[in-house]
């Protein structure tokens, strides 16, 4: 959509402001970010240049106010977007820019709305209201199951009960009705391999979570891709994860913390892939 090495932002900011870019000298307050970002999903798609003025100077952000600029945009765009964004920090004859680049919503996603329920369009350069123009989405009418798989051996590594806690805190934070199932919570007397595809057939996630790299997930996963399910993998930094793995896309963390914010974009991506699907 963009060129967001440095030489396609220098491009874009040399270009000026338009439907589809906006620049601000600094940060912006939480709401007039989410503005923005709403607004250029709801039109055509756009691109958040901070560190450049409304005459295609570039100002620049001091250094040590680039990471925390770069959080608090990525922190907005996945309060209010149901797919992940493009951001990044970059540097242009010495000083830094951070930039948002938002793809339009998809129509079975639009419209969508700030925190306080407001749509908003591009009109030419300007962030503009809008009244009754968009029917209400049914976006979060279907309920969506994910089913977990993943060491539950906390006597080995106490710090899996954390990560289970920030897959259930970051499913909270989505808003979305999406219900967690793990195997060894479900009742009776079954032969565990089968359950577990059985759970797997009624999942329409699954979250795939290497740490210790236990064999059972590598078996639930195979079986998931099998039955074309929508995968989310993920594994703690330094886990070792095998050939016929490591080539998809994982989510690595540090730490709990850092799993549940890398994981909500992820949720909301897989959230609004299940009811497209659903929809064709």
């Amino acid at each position: 959509m963009f060129d967001t090495t440095p030489d396609g932002i220098a491009k874009i900011i040399a270009e000026g402001e338009s439907q589809t870019v906006e620049f601000k000298t600094r940060l912006p307050k939480g709401d007039d970010i989410a503005r923005i970002i709403v607004s250029f999903a709801n039109t055509a798609g756009g691109i958040l240049v901070i560190g450049v003025d409304d005459k295609e100077k570039i100002v620049g952000i001091p250094k040590e106010f680039v990471k925390s600029t770069l959080t608090a945009v990525r922190k907005i765009a996945t309060s209010v977007l149901f797919y992940p964004v493009d951001s990044a920090a970059v540097d242009i004859n010495g000083k830094s820019v951070v930039f948002v680049v938002v793809p339009k919503a998809a129509s079975h996603l639009s419209p969508i709305t700030t925190s306080h329920g407001e749509v908003y369009q591009r009109q030419q350069s300007n962030t503009v209201r809008v009244e009754d123009k968009f029917p209400t989405p049914n976006l979060t009418e279907k309920e969506v199951v994910a089913f977990v798989a993943m060491s539950f051996r906390d006597e080995e590594d106490p710090a899996l009960v954390d990560y289970y806690r920030a897959i259930e805190r970051a499913i909270k934070a989505t808003k979305l009705p999406i219900k967690l199932n793990r195997v060894d919570l479900v009742e009776g007397d079954y032969e565990i391999s089968q359950r577990v595809m059985d759970e797997i057939d009624k999942a329409d996630v699954v979250i795939s979570d290497f740490t210790l790299n236990s064999r059972n997930v590598y078996f639930e996963l195979g079986y998931a891709r099998g039955t074309k399910k929508r995968i989310i993998q993920s594994a703690r930094k330094g886990t070792e994860l095998e050939f016929d793995i490591k080539t998809w896309r994982t989510l690595f963390y540090r730490n709990a913390t850092e799993f549940e914010e890398k994981l909500i974009p992820s949720l909301q991506t897989a959230y609004a892939d299940v009811v497209a699907n659903d929809a064709s």
